[in-house]
């Protein structure tokens, strides 16, 4: 099972990332697994909490489109902040950030990206050959997935090339 292989900073962190999500009432997320890793995982040390809040805030409020998304969008020249603005006019605030229909993986409601981040997370640690899963093989994990998780990690200068050396030079 892959959660024998976690250390015990791996599990904690994973169970504080359901702790915040059942908290706010909504399933857990790659989201709520960076929150938890924070102020945790030195890899993660020069990455301010504030800064990844808001990030996450805006994304949630547009619909968890990323600023890379929107900038896309708006090369088309479809003005997202408009459309918000005009749906939260009509519907109300937030309209745009309603959660997804909750999945159960091992009696908790996760996001289908989260599950694909253990995995991920597992296979980091398999294929530097390392006999745990760390809070370092987790922030690998949510380096190799998309969206505003890995994009405020690589504004912050995370970068998984950098962390994947770093972890494999500690070993």
């Amino acid at each position: 099972m892959i959660g024998e292989r976690f250390t015990k900073e791996a599990r904690q962190a994973v169970r504080d990332a359901i702790k915040v999500a059942e908290q706010d009432q909504v399933q857990v997320s790659p989201q709520h697994l960076l929150l938890a890793l924070l102020d945790k995982t030195p890899v993660l040390s020069g990455v301010p909490r504030e800064d990844v809040e808001a990030a996450f805030r805006d994304a949630r409020r547009k619909g968890g489109l990323s600023k890379t998304d929107v900038e896309a969008l708006r090369s088309l020249g479809i003005d997202v902040d408009e459309i918000v603005d005009s749906v939260e006019r009509s519907l109300g605030e937030g309209a745009l950030s309603k959660e997804k229909p909750r999945k159960r993986w091992f009696g908790v409601a996760i996001d289908g990206d989260v599950k694909k981040t253990l995995e991920r997370s597992l296979r980091e640690a398999r294929d530097l050959g390392h006999n745990h899963l760390g809070n370092e093989h987790l922030v690998l994990a949510l380096l190799q997935g998309k969206g505003v998780v890995t994009e405020v990690l690589e504004w912050h200068g995370v970068h998984y090339a950098d962390v994947r050396k770093q972890v494999a030079d500690r070993a």
